[in-house]
């Protein structure tokens, strides 16, 4: 056992010998094994200057600037109906009729109970004014010692009631009067008339709630009237983007419905908060339709622009790249056809563009096959070695 411990002691040794001189040879210099590793095929792009825009591309609905539901005041049966869906409304027209025949009765009374206090009334002026000379006199003749002071005290008391009965009799004719009127109105809301506030003057039916013939409730709807010369395109922004949003924001916006056609818009207004839910902001972007193309319900595409930069150094987004935890860009070295990699600062992003802010370089990068470079490496490019053969 003695014997055996120093041979396990000595192998070991020459082991560890072994294995040091093996992968000293296998591991040469990391500059040296790239420059002898053969060359990389990639694809490469010049860097540009360009024109970078921040933007944000949102998906919503467009819906109605405004849009209200005409519903009957009072109830009743639906005798006409005069527009339909689609048809255009002018402020001030006629939309529907309603059996008025109940209400004209109702107004007829009122007016004969309007007419019966004023008759009341006239009389009650009448006997106040009898009660008026009764007094003035009665009190000439007291002053005279002609009348007792009891029989005037008769003749004052007198003379209050008629006063009370007169005003009581006014009283009911102003109760009467505002009787008529509400009568009159309640008949009134048997012409359902189109009424609304603020521009434009012509407005289309969205929608019809009943027909004809219908037994209606008080504030039961019958038609929808909207506006569609200009619409409201109800997107969401995220969160990252949040801050950038300010009233009166240009937007441009695009239908599926019609692709080949892009509208100006405005952001109109936006919700001071996000959605705990999604972490979206509502924003509501305001679109002119003046060939009344769009409707309310599309789909939209809005695209909404928070900056831009003029003749920034821009290279393709392909090429950006991350190694040992820096992101950066392979710059292609020509002369010695190496790719060596630089460390960059980004600056916007739009689209396929990156640009770059620091440090200020020019020529090409690689842009397909970044997964298998390392700074330094050798590298060839495919498509100039085809296009120098068909030049030959």
């Amino acid at each position: 056992m003695k014997k055996i411990f120093p041979l396990i002691v000595i192998l070991s040794f020459m082991s560890f010998v072994t294995y040091k001189v093996y992968t000293d040879i296998l591991s040469p210099d990391e500059t040296t094994d790239r420059s002898r590793a053969p060359a990389q095929a990639v694809s490469v792009e010049p860097l540009r200057k360009a024109t970078l825009h921040h933007t944000a591309e949102l998906t919503g609905s467009l819906t109605a600037q405004s849009e209200f539901i005409v519903a009957s005041n009072v109830s009743g049966r639906l005798e006409k109906l005069y527009f339909d869906i689609g048809d255009r409304v002018k402020r001030g027209d006629l939309i529907a009729q309603l059996e008025s025949e109940e209400f004209v009765q109702q107004v007829q009374v009122a007016r004969a109970e309007f007419e019966v206090a004023q008759a009341n009334l006239g009389e009650s002026a009448s006997e106040l004014t009898v009660s008026e000379r009764e007094l003035a006199r009665a009190i000439r003749l007291v002053e005279s010692g002609s009348l007792s002071q009891s029989e005037l005290d008769q003749i004052q008391a007198n003379y209050e009631v008629r006063k009370a009965r007169h005003e009581v009799a006014q009283a009911q004719v102003r109760q009467k009067e505002a009787a008529l009127e509400a009568a009159r109105v309640r008949l009134s809301y048997t012409r359902i008339i189109a009424r609304w506030e603020g521009e434009p003057d012509a407005r289309v039916v969205g929608r019809r709630f009943t027909n004809e013939g219908a037994m209606l409730q008080a504030n039961e709807p019958i038609i929808s009237i909207v506006s569609t010369r200009n619409l409201i395109a109800v997107v969401n922004v995220i969160e990252r983007d949040f801050p950038f949003i300010r009233v009166g924001q240009a937007a441009t916006v695009k239908a599926d419905a019609y692709p080949d056609k892009t509208y100006e818009g405005e952001v109109i207004r936006f919700a001071p908060v996000l959605e705990e839910t999604s972490r979206q902001g509502r924003v509501e972007v305001l679109v002119a339709n003046p060939e009344d193309l769009l409707a309310p319900g599309m789909f939209a595409r809005v695209r909404l622009e928070f900056s831009r930069v003029e003749d920034a150094v821009a290279a393709p987004r392909a090429s950006l790249a991350r190694r040992n935890g820096l992101q950066g860009v392979f710059l292609v070295d020509e002369e010695n056809m190496k790719a060596n990699f630089i460390p960059v600062t980004v600056g916007l992003i739009d689209r396929d563009l990156a640009q770059i802010r620091e440090p200020e370089i020019d020529g090409y990068v690689v842009t397909l096959g970044i997964h298998l470079l390392e700074d330094g490496m050798n590298i060839v490019i495919p498509e100039r070695q085809s296009a120098g053969q068909e030049k030959q």
